[in-house]
């Protein structure tokens, strides 16, 4: 029977040592580029297979981490996910990717699953409505875990996501600017925490520019690609409707320009529009949508470090990265009609 090729066969072929075959195979960054090809050469001329599970084994480690995210067709946690991948491959780790679908339940059925596959640790975007008995267990056990996106309000654990307090704030301001008094936020589930904080904003801003909030001018839903439609039927049907809304996000807010639409209403003539996360779609509708960019791709890369530092030093204390949410104004900005103020 012919005899397996082993690591000692790779490093005598290629004229290395065994400790830097194995770095090789662990994608270790510090080997060069010359050394790695003329060890990946010995494995192909020699036909050697790489058993990752075993290695593992070996070392009590893994190579790879759970994503958690909430819904992958959105094209922010695309972009998020992208940038992870990414800044793990470039330390040596893959990732198993998953969606919670905002689902708490399900959500802790593929935390489970990531516990016994062996993960090295975890990225968690939480779903709405999460128990926090799920992070008490993960910090029970010991599991390495950055939480991502949706703030936590449990400094165990690192952070890293978009400051949405921030984006509330500036999306009224800049409506204020353009005249406006009557502002909607429409979308998103309550108990969302995203949802929370930006709605926070806005009323945070309504106050300081003088504005009366209005309840009725706030409303929750989950957002979907057509949630937008009924949204905007809510606040129409009010006796004084909005001039302006700000949209949960960049989804809802081109749903809502379609239920403009049926309403024979131009966005941002008839209704300004701004929405939150900056997705490539916001440039290509009609009119161009104002949004917040909320760097999808920077979260993403700055919550992978954070968990590759978690798992190399896991007594370290807990570290939180808070990317500042820009302003993008483009077409859907619009100008107030002349209505009168809802002033104080």
């Amino acid at each position: 029977m012919k005899r397996s090729v082993t690591i000692n066969d790779i490093a005598d072929h290629a004229g290395v040592s065994r400790s830097t075959v194995s770095l090789v195979l662990r994608g270790n960054p510090r080997i060069s580029d010359d050394t790695r090809e003329r060890v990946r050469h010995s494995i192909r001329e020699l036909g050697y297979t790489y058993n990752r599970n075993a290695a593992n084994l070996r070392s009590q480690t893994s190579q790879a981490i759970g994503l958690i995210i909430n819904d992958l067709r959105n094209p922010f946690f695309t972009e998020l996910t992208a940038s992870i991948e990414e800044a793990a491959d470039a330390r040596g780790y893959f990732v198993y990717l998953v969606q919670s679908r905002e689902s708490p339940e399900r959500q802790n059925r593929l935390v489970q699953s990531l516990v016994e596959h062996g993960v090295a640790g975890m990225i968690i975007c939480p779903a709405t409505g999460t128990d926090r008995d799920l992070f008490d267990r993960l910090h029970l056990q010991k599991t390495p875990v950055c939480i991502a996106v949706r703030p936590w309000p449990d400094e165990r654990f690192d952070f890293s996501g978009p400051d949405n307090f921030r984006a509330g704030q500036l999306a009224v301001d800049a409506l204020v600017a353009q005249g406006h008094r009557r502002i909607a936020f429409l979308g998103g589930e309550r108990g969302n925490p995203s949802r929370d904080d930006r709605l926070a904003g806005y009323f945070s801003a309504l106050q300081k520019n003088g504005l009366r909030f209005d309840d009725a001018l706030t409303v929750a839903s989950r957002p979907t690609r057509t949630s937008g439609i009924d949204d905007l039927e809510q606040v129409l049907a009010l006796a004084d409707p909005p001039t302006a809304a700000l949209c949960y996000n960049d989804f809802v807010a081109i749903s809502v320009m379609h239920g403009l639409r049926r309403h024979g209403l131009e966005p941002g003539r008839d209704m300004a529009l701004i929405g939150f996360d900056g997705m490539p779609e916001a440039e290509m509708s009609h009119p161009t949508l104002s949004t917040i960019l909320l760097d999808a791709e920077s979260v993403g890369s700055n919550a992978a470090a954070l968990l590759m530092n978690r798992i190399a030093n896991p007594e370290a204390a807990p570290s939180r990265w808070i990317e500042t949410p820009k302003l993008i104004l483009r077409e859907s900005i619009g100008t107030a009609p002349d209505r009168g103020t809802a002033a104080l």
